[in-house]
This record gives C-alpha cells, structure tokens and sequence, in this order.
C-alpha cells in the first residue's frame, strides 16, 4: 500500500511542476527596431553648388558602451539599457551619414578620397536618454580638424533635446523623434564650424 501512495505522490509531484513550469514561462521578449535617420527629409533636401573647399571625412567613432541598445543615463556614474529597443545600426554609422549629407551635400564640400587632405575625425560620445533632472536625450560630438602635422581646431557639441510626453509603448517612438533633432542639430552645428573654418585655411594642393 505505501508503494503505492508513493507512486501516486510522485505523480502527483511532477504534475504540480509541469503546471507551475508552464504557468511562470514569460512571453519571449521581440527587439523593436528603431533608425533617428529622416530618409525623407534628406531627399527633399536640394544639393547645394559645389564650392572649392576640400576635406576628408576621417574617423567617426563612439564610446564602448554605445552600442544598438538604447541607453538610458541614470546618474552620471551609471547607465543602462533599455530592454527589447534596438537601433538598426550602431549609432556612428548614423553620425557619419549625417555628417556625410551635412558637408557634401548641403554646403557642396567637396570630399577627398585619397591624398593629403584637411581631415575631420569625430568620437560620439554621448547618445543617450537620461532620466535626471527631466525626460531628455543628449547627443554630444567631440571633434578634430586636422592636416598632417597639427590638430587646427577642435571642440565638443552638446545638444539636449526634450522628449515628447508618452508611455508605454509610445515613450520609445517619442525618444527616437527626439534623437533624430538632437543629431541633426548637433551635426549642422558641427558641419557650419568645419565650414567656417576650411574657408580661413589655405587649401591642401
């Protein structure tokens, strides 16, 4: 008989298991994907007439942690990641592009390929939502405008753009909107600097 009972406790055992097994599996987490790029405000953007200043799009980097995840600043000695929201590339890729439009296509830059050359190199490093003091993303570029031999002007560009008010699953549409001003503000700022100062330097033959 107690052969028996034990059986049937054991049975009973691995049921109540199975059943709390399926009843604490969550819904498996699916990445949203998000791009601050505006793909149509650059088409409609009218390419500006070619003028003889020369430059070299160099290195555009970003800071480790600035990855596809979306980062949240939650102190100034710590960050995180938001869980599930993604960007389509890591987020130098889009610095370059904008950058890339900025001086080429709208101020008529010309871009050099090979040779000697004034050089632009950039390090994004800040692209981020923070929580404290307010709901803001911040874009930061630091940048060197160099030649062969001498950094001729460098320098930092923050922009601080506020986040519209939303949640749930409005909140990251809303931060994504707010990246995409704050890059492209801070890459026109940076692409009026190179500008200005390209048309003060003699021109590397």
């Amino acid at each position: 008989m107690s052969h028996v009972f034990a059986v049937l406790f054991a049975l009973a055992a691995a049921t109540f298991a199975s059943g709390c097994a399926l009843l604490g599996k969550s819904d498996p987490v699916v990445p949203r994907y998000f791009t601050p790029l505006d793909d149509s405000a650059a088409a409609q953007a009218a390419p500006a007439r070619p003028t003889t200043l020369k430059l070299r799009l160099g290195r555009i980097e970003a800071l480790s942690h600035l990855r596809e995840p979306l980062v949240v600043r939650t102190s100034a000695q710590e960050v995180s990641y938001r869980d599930g929201e993604r960007w389509t590339e890591r987020p130098e890729i889009y610095v370059r592009t904008e950058l890339s439009q900025a001086l080429f296509l709208q101020r008529g830059i010309i871009e050099v390929m090979s040779g000697r050359a004034i050089t632009l190199d950039v390090e994004l490093t800040a692209f981020e939502e923070l929580e404290k003091p307010q709901d803001l993303v911040r874009v930061q570029l630091f940048y060197v405008l160099h030649d062969d031999h001498q950094a001729l002007v460098q320098g930092s560009i923050v922009v601080d753009q506020q986040v519209s008010a939303a949640s749930g699953d409005q909140h990251a549409p809303a931060a994504v909107a707010a990246y995409s001003t704050a890059l492209r503000s801070s890459v026109n700022q940076l692409a009026d600097k190179v500008a200005a100062k390209l048309n003060e330097l003699p021109q590397v033959q």
